[in-house]
């Protein structure tokens, strides 16, 4: 590597660690945190397409689901649409 890629790539990863800790993304943070949808009412397990999840009721996000566990995994995922042409 030569000095000058091993400069971009340390001035690029300032600017990051700049941008992650402004106050104002630690505060937009907490702000959506606080008004967004918490996901506590869940559906029952819906099977679909050899896919297991379970639905927010409120907002429709949806959360994989371990049926052998009985547990919800991961992380809240936004349906796929499919649309007719």
């Amino acid at each position: 590597m030569s000095t000058q890629q091993i400069e971009v790539l340390s001035s690029a990863s300032r600017s990051f660690s700049l941008e992650t800790k402004r106050p104002s993304n630690a505060i937009g943070y907490f702000v959506r945190r606080l008004f967004s949808c918490w996901h506590v009412k869940m559906s029952r397990p819906f099977t679909h397409e050899r896919e297991t999840y379970r639905t927010c009721l409120r907002c429709g996000m949806r959360r994989k689901f371990d049926i052998e566990k009985w547990k919800s995994i991961g992380r809240f995922y936004s349906p796929t649409i499919e649309r007719k042409n």
